[in-house]
């Protein structure tokens, strides 16, 4: 059962990846108008964090914050203003930078607009790795007695 779950994560991250293109290097804009270069994560190895492992809260790092999904790696970090944002690819990176709305997650108890920075983030369904942005621990917990 745990292989079938773990073949599903995969399969479902490999669609994602798909749809975003890899780059060896991507340029980030800071909030001073300077330009960086990152070096990005390699998306051919296998995941650093298997997400069936993964016990409530994850880091925020391991989150493409455009797919919305677990990554079970660490993504490409995006400074915008004083926050690290984090996508999994170039297009993401783009989208993050240049719309808030990229930035900002739904509390599905309170339905309250969530900085994904900030944001209690767990997984929603292994099968996908889509995630949940909660505005705090307390407010998983009620959603979570709830289920």
């Amino acid at each position: 059962m745990n292989t079938i779950k773990s073949t599903l994560i995969v399969f479902a991250l490999g669609i994602v990846l798909v749809s975003c293109q890899s780059s060896e290097s991507v340029k980030e804009e800071t909030t001073s108008s300077e330009s960086i270069t990152t070096q990005l994560p390699p998306h051919d190895t296998p995941p650093a964090v298997d997400a069936s492992k993964v016990d409530v809260r994850l880091s925020t790092e391991l989150v493409c914050m455009v797919n919305d999904a677990f990554m079970g790696r660490k993504q490409y970090p995006v400074p915008v203003g004083d926050k690290i944002y984090y996508g999994c690819c170039e297009m993401c990176v783009s989208k993050l930078q240049d719309s808030d709305k990229y930035r900002y997650g739904i509390d599905p108890l309170t339905n309250e607009k969530v900085d994904k920075v900030e944001a209690y983030i767990v997984l929603a369904s292994e099968e996908t790795g889509a995630v949940y942005y909660f505005a705090n621990e307390e407010n998983y917990k009620k959603f979570k007695s709830k289920s």
